[in-house]
């Protein structure tokens, strides 16, 4: 058996992935023959879509340029040469300069880091019901949008966070890629099981180097507490999505309707707050 090299994650989830990585399907919309709850992933997914098209218009109204890493990067590859350039690129932080606060979980800090590159990172819980289970009607650990302007990556919150940050790592690797996708529970991989085989690969190597420089520049405090409350909803939606939205919200751009239904919230009140929450002004 091949030996692990995962620092931080627990023994169970390293051998329980080693021995059945999660299964990849490269179309949302379009599952293999035999698939059914399709309808019902539709639906589910439908709503991120909704989010992924207004920030992308978003960032096109700024001027902003293409994102060089979606894309770059092949399955043909090495997959430590990929994993370098995906912690490269967060390294450097992207579109932005804000340096990650310090965080309880190493996932947390790679979520900061994810969304200062311009990656949209979200969380929800409905993705393990069995009511919109993914197109193969497995528990669903994540998906990815990809898009070179406004690429998003959905995680299941129910998850463990050492099982949320490897699947967060898989995900960003699909990015890497140029390719949207659904990480299912394991499974046994189709013949064409290179890609889903490369995505586990690199996201192990990525997971053991950012926990190294992490550590480096001590990131990771674990008696720091949770995110809890409005900012804790606006982080589920993506706190740079979630900033974007509140502070174009009114006028003549987004109604406020439609920012409602976007947040899944229903008052003012909750806008105002977790725009609050933000250090906006509202």
């Amino acid at each position: 058996m091949q030996q692990l090299n995962l620092k931080g994650l627990s023994t169970r989830v390293a051998l329980e992935s080693s021995l059945n990585p999660p299964r990849l399907l490269l179309d949302l919309h379009k599952p293999e023959a035999g698939y059914r709850h399709c309808s019902a992933w539709s639906r589910a997914i439908h709503p991120f879509e909704v989010r992924q098209e207004w920030y992308r218009d978003y960032v096109l109204e700024l001027g902003e340029d293409p994102l060089p890493f979606v894309g770059s990067i092949t399955v043909n590859g090495v997959e430590r040469i990929a994993a370098s350039s995906i912690v490269a690129f967060l390294g450097t932080r992207g579109r932005t300069t804000c340096w990650p606060e310090p965080r309880s979980h190493l996932f947390d800090v790679v979520v900061d880091m994810a969304e200062a590159t311009g990656i949209l990172v979200m969380t929800s819980p409905w993705v393990a019901d069995a009511a919109v289970a993914s197109p193969d009607g497995k528990e669903v650990h994540g998906f990815t949008l990809a898009d070179d302007l406004a690429p998003l990556i959905v995680i299941n919150e129910r998850q463990p966070k050492d099982e949320q940050l490897l699947t967060l790592a898989r995900h960003l690797a699909l990015l890497w890629l140029g390719q949207s996708g659904i990480s299912t529970a394991a499974s046994p991989v189709s013949s064409d099981g290179s890609l889903p085989s490369f995505c586990d690969v690199v996201a192990r190597e990525v997971v053991d180097r950012l926990h190294r420089h992490v550590a480096a520049n001590k990131l990771v405090v674990p008696s720091m507490p949770a995110i809890d409350g409005w900012l804790a909803v606006a982080t589920r939606s993506s706190r740079t999505f979630t900033r974007a939205l509140i502070g174009n919200t009114g006028g003549t751009s987004t109604t406020f309707l439609s920012a409602f239904r976007m947040l899944g919230i229903r008052s003012t009140d909750v806008f105002n707050a977790i725009g609050r929450s933000l250090d906006l002004e509202v």
